[in-house]
């Protein structure tokens, strides 16, 4: 940490007054702008803690304590998550890049002695400019305890907070991987899990981090990032097969054997064997097309026109106009193999 003191922070700009806490934006003796919060002393261990860390939070310039803690930290010159998506819309890969950014800083605070537990991941609590996150706003954090059975104050944003942040339970770092579940899934829907959970691949891994059991959920952010990196060497797999259910395999192996016996027991008049098969087999490809395109197979609607729109009626139309492409160069192709190959013959 720099070593300063707060006198050297003027111009103080409020952006947060309660009961017992204040933030403002100040600037030091020479133009550069800081954050200035002003906290109850209990905070000052926690903060003491923050300020040796070299990760991804904003950084602590100077802590001064009398009968109130006051930190100057970095300003952070980044639209924060929330206003960033208003204008632009994540791919996957970005998701996947900012949540495992997201659980590296998650991985450094929760080895931490005692843990640091955040306890308030949301969009408004991180800045993110396309590439770079940084998780910012420590005001509900708290060091774990291990030998408490709960938390002695229920803070947290509802939908995101943990049922044990309610005071069923101490929170723990799981607590902050059901925030990071619920993020994943609005990321993908707008929406809390609540009320509309994600259905691609990633549907399991955010069922996972935000089960009501915090034993059941991802015990480190190791556990979790390799749940993410996982899927890339998954995804290839067929719907059906994805969740590794044998039930569920079963019925996708049943249904792709009945498409294929449909397609190719079907009665295709043509001059040739080669014409036969190449029309069976146009015909079983558009049936395919068909289960990629509702199972989302690799996120094949992200690709989609219009996917961006926030209409659902836009975004259903532009799924069904990018089908009818695909499915159209696809027999296309296949009818001109086969024009190629009865010309070859003759």
């Amino acid at each position: 940490m720099k070593q300063g003191k707060i006198s050297d922070y003027v111009n103080p700009v409020p952006i947060k007054i309660t009961d017992d806490k204040a933030i403002f934006k100040v600037e030091k003796l020479v133009p550069t702008p800081y954050i200035e919060r002003v906290l109850p002393l209990e905070y000052a261990p926690l903060y003491e803690q923050l300020a040796e860390l070299d990760t991804a939070i904003p950084k602590i310039v100077c802590l001064e304590k009398s009968d109130r803690l006051t930190v100057i930290e970095e300003y952070i010159d980044s639209p924060r998550l929330d206003q960033y998506l208003e204008t632009h819309k994540l791919t996957s890969a970005q998701i996947h890049d900012l949540i495992c950014q997201l659980l590296d800083v998650l991985a450094v605070l929760h080895q931490q002695t005692p843990p640091i537990i955040h306890r308030d991941i949301k969009p408004e609590n991180i800045f993110y400019d396309g590439q770079k996150l940084i998780l910012a706003d420590f005001d509900i954090a708290r060091n774990m305890q291990e030998d408490a059975d709960r938390d002695t104050r229920i803070l947290g944003s509802v939908g995101y907070a943990a049922p044990e942040q309610f005071g069923f339970s101490q929170s723990g770092p799981a607590s902050d991987f059901y925030a990071v579940g619920v993020l994943m899934n609005v990321l993908y829907t707008g929406c809390l899990p609540s009320v509309r959970l994600y259905k691609g691949p990633e549907r399991e891994i955010i069922e996972k981090a935000t089960h009501i059991n915090s034993q059941k959920r991802y015990q480190s952010a190791q556990e979790f990032k390799d749940a993410i990196t996982g899927l890339g060497r998954s995804s290839w797999l067929l719907p059906g097969f994805r969740s590794h259910q044998p039930a569920r395999m079963l019925t996708a192996g049943c249904g792709y054997l009945l498409m294929l016996f449909s397609s190719f027991s079907m009665d295709a008049k043509s001059d040739s064997a080669a014409d036969s098969f190449l029309l069976r087999l146009s015909f079983f490809m558009v049936l395919f097309l068909i289960v990629l395109f509702a199972c989302n197979y690799r996120n094949i609607k992200s690709m989609c026109l219009f996917h961006s729109s926030k209409s659902k009626f836009t975004r259903a139309c532009g799924i069904i106009i990018s089908y009818l492409l695909v499915a159209t160069v696809l027999t296309t192709a296949l009818a001109a193999l086969s024009v190629a190959i009865s010309s070859f013959g003759h």
